[in-house]
């Protein structure tokens, strides 16, 4: 059964190769839809979206941007309001089922439009950028796939031809391929770092052995987030709770840097708690700070005093200290209270990770008991906290964390 695949390109630049690419994809038995972003030359065709009603939908009329161009204005103005029409067109495309998958080709415009557009779109929905300029393909955490074009895409000749070839090739195998989800595990989502990885993996052993299967999550949760969203993910064991440090204490130019996305995030895992997936947490590196770089004088001057370590030859971890784990534990005590679903907090007493255990050099009982008693004290239901007298990467750890979040999970949503 054919399905609708939706090329976005410049057509007053790329038109012959958008229209190589549709007749592939549609002797195929796929249906091409063609969404034209161009502003300033005359398209070869008018394409399915032409570009007055992409501009429409981003906000301007075409006139005004064609105009401004003219004069000389700066191409930013005119590539945000295709960028947000695209966008937007993608999006309602999607929402009215009329998408099954997206290619995007051309250079650094195209790059920018498509990947605007590829990110409204659920995980695992087919994805192809086909760019000229591969360094300007700033695709984050998402699942994009991106093909490097051997030459400009400029006209048609044997060597264009047989990257679009490929590049249809590609989509038409990814509708090919349909997972069957009847049937499918429940999905648990983890975090992680390399400090609290034992515990993540001898917790997905024991979660594979009670029918479930565990997908992780490193350091960050924005794509997390997107699956809770999309409603792939059936529970949370949160057993890392590290992003709370830079969210709650840093200014903003430090969260960029640190939490690993562009813009300025505050929040987690707000998806799962609206939606009321259960949820064990655990400290898992709240006892540090992650800073890159080879030694202390790498860090920012007002950590250098901390207790510090080195994770690998390029991270510095520092000690976070009684006071800072005070407000997030209160912060996560505030999350918790506005949980909707079954929510827990498993806390082991002998250290939060790797670098915390007794006599490793970011131990210090008093900054952790600090946190408890910040997050016992905000928290509404006190039930709703679990002492455990071992590290965080000890068994008994593990077998606890489990067992709660089975107890959460027996209540469902």
């Amino acid at each position: 059964m054919g399905k609708t695949v939706v090329i976005i390109a410049t057509l007053d630049t790329r038109g012959d190769e958008v229209e190589y690419l549709k007749d592939i994809l549609e002797e195929s038995g796929h249906t091409a839809l063609t969404v034209d972003a161009g502003v300033l030359g005359d398209p070869p065709f008018p394409g399915d979206y032409p570009r007055e009603r992409v501009a429409e939908a981003g906000g301007r009329p075409l006139a005004e941007l064609v105009e401004a161009a003219e004069k000389g204005a700066d191409r930013s103005e005119a590539i945000r309001v295709m960028v947000e029409g695209v966008r937007s067109i993608v999006r309602v495309l999607h929402s009215t089922g009329k998408l099954d998958g997206v290619i995007c080709l051309g250079g650094t415009t195209a790059t920018a439009l498509g990947t605007a557009a590829m990110k409204e779109l659920p995980i695992g929905m087919p994805k192809l950028l086909v760019t000229t300029f591969i360094d300007s393909a700033a695709i984050g955490d998402e699942d994009i796939t991106v093909m490097q074009t051997p030459i400009d895409l400029v006209g048609t000749n044997k060597v264009v031809e047989k990257t679009l070839s490929n590049a249809a090739g590609a989509v038409i195998g990814m509708l090919a391929r349909e997972l069957d989800m009847a049937g499918a595990r429940p999905l648990v989502g983890l975090t992680a770092l390399g400090v609290t990885t034992p515990a993540v993996q001898k917790i997905i052993s024991r979660l594979e052995a009670g029918g479930r299967d565990g997908v992780v999550f490193h350091a960050k949760t924005t794509v997390l987030d997107r699956l809770v969203e999309a409603g792939m993910i059936d529970g949370i064991i949160d057993i890392t709770t590290f992003e709370y440090v830079p969210m709650t204490l840093y200014p903003p130019e430090y969260i960029a840097r640190l939490v690993g996305s562009p813009e300025e995030r505050r929040e987690r895992l707000r998806g799962a708690a609206e939606m009321g997936l259960p949820q064990v947490l655990a400290p898992g590196g709240l006892d540090m700070h992650v800073f890159p770089g080879t030694g202390i004088e790498a860090v920012p001057e007002e950590f250098r005093e901390r207790a510090w370590t080195m994770h690998g030859p390029y991270i510095v971890l520092a000690r976070t200290s009684a006071e800072e784990l005070e407000k997030v534990g209160a912060r996560i005590a505030e999350a918790m209270n506005a949980a909707r679903g079954a929510i827990k907090m498993v806390i082991p007493l002998r250290g939060f990770s790797d670098a915390s255990r007794e006599g490793a050099p970011l131990f210090d009982p008093r900054a952790d008991r600090a946190f408890i008693d910040a997050v016992k004290e905000a928290l509404e239901d006190k039930g709703r906290v679990v002492e455990v007298d071992c590290h965080i990467n000890d068994d008994a750890f593990a077998e606890r964390m489990v067992s709660e979040f089975n107890a959460v999970f027996r209540g469902g949503r």
